[in-house]
C-alpha cells in the first residue's frame, strides 16, 4: 500500500499490484490520472478543474469526494462512492452514483448498481483486510494479491463459502492465515509461494 500526494492535494492510497500515472503538475482544465488496479482517492475540491480517473475504457469524473476504483480486471472494474458525487462513463453509457452504491462494469459495458457496505472500502486504506460476507476465493485473492502469492483451490467447494474476515494486513501472512484457519470453513495453508485450500 502507498500514499500518494498529488500537485492538487489530493490524496490517494494505492492497493497491492496497482499503478498510477499522473503528471507532476496539473496545468489543464481538467485533472486527469490513470490507474490500473485499485485505489481510494480523497480529491481535493476544485470546481473549475474537473478530477478524472481512467482505467482502460472506464472515466471516472468528480469535483471534490472520495471514492475508490478497483479495475485489476477489464470484465470486473468498481466505483464506490464514499461521498459526494461522481459520474461514471463506460462504454458510451453514462451514470452517477450516490454515496453508498458501488457501479459495477463489465467487460461488455453493462452496468449494475448496488447497496454495498462501505467499511470494507475505507478499512483497507487504513492497513486490514475486511471482507464482510464474501466468497472464500474472492477473499484469498484479495490476500494473495497483498502478499504476493498464488491461490489453488484443491477443495472447490470450498470457493463459494461466504465469510465475514478482518486482519491487520501488517501482522503478516502466518497471522493472516492462522486468523482464517480459526474460522474452519477449509484449512488453507502455504505451499511454496501458494495458498492452497484443502
Amino acid at each position: 500500500m502507498f500514499k500518494i500526494v498529488l500537485s492538487d492535494g489530493t490524496e490517494v492510497f494505492l492497493n497491492a499490484g496497482s499503478r498510477l500515472a499522473y503528471p507532476t503538475k496539473f496545468v489543464r482544465k481538467e485533472r486527469i490520472v490513470t490507474l490500473e488496479g485499485e485505489a481510494y482517492f480523497k480529491v481535493a475540491k476544485d470546481k473549475d478543474h474537473p478530477f478524472i480517473v481512467k482505467t482502460g475504457t472506464v472515466e471516472t469524473r468528480v469535483l471534490g469526494t472520495e471514492f475508490n476504483v478497483s479495475s485489476y480486471s477489464a470484465s470486473d472494474v468498481h466505483v464506490t462512492l464514499i461521498e459526494g458525487s461522481v459520474q461514471v462513463d463506460a462504454s458510451g453509457s453514462s451514470k452517477v452514483i450516490v454515496p453508498g452504491q458501488d457501479l459495477c462494469i463489465r467487460e461488455d459495458g453493462n452496468m449494475t448498481v448496488e447497496e454495498v457496505d462501505l467499511h470494507s472500502y475505507m478499512y483497507w486504506r487504513d492497513g486490514y483486510f475486511y471482507f464482510d460476507n464474501l466468497p472464500l476465493v474472492d477473499v484469498l485473492k484479495s490476500i494473495g494479491r497483498w502478499y504476493n502469492v498464488g491461490v489453488e483451490f484443491r477443495n472447490t467447494e470450498a470457493m463459494g463459502c461466504k465469510v465475514h474476515f478482518l486482519s491487520e494486513r501488517f501482522q503478516g501472512l502466518e497471522h493472516t492465515l492462522t486468523l482464517l484457519n480459526r474460522m474452519e470453513k477449509a484449512d488453507i495453508r502455504l505451499e511454496g509461494n501458494t495458498l492452497v485450500v484443502d
